[in-house]
């Protein structure tokens, strides 16, 4: 299992870290903390990536 850092995430996603951020918070884009850091597994970046909806609010 990768771990990405939200600045890696926002990277591969050509999005700046605050959007990340947002995604996380709106629970659209799934997240995991390790300590006090806020991690984003890279098989679920995939999925999100994929459209799977089990990701959307709405």
């Amino acid at each position: 299992m990768e771990l990405l850092t939200v600045y890696e995430t926002a990277k591969l996603l050509k999005l700046s870290t605050n959007r990340v951020y947002a995604l996380i918070k709106q629970g659209v884009l799934p997240s995991v903390r390790v300590g006090g850091s806020i991690r984003v597994v890279r098989e679920d970046l995939e999925q999100f990536l994929k459209g799977d909806r089990k990701y959307d609010t709405e």
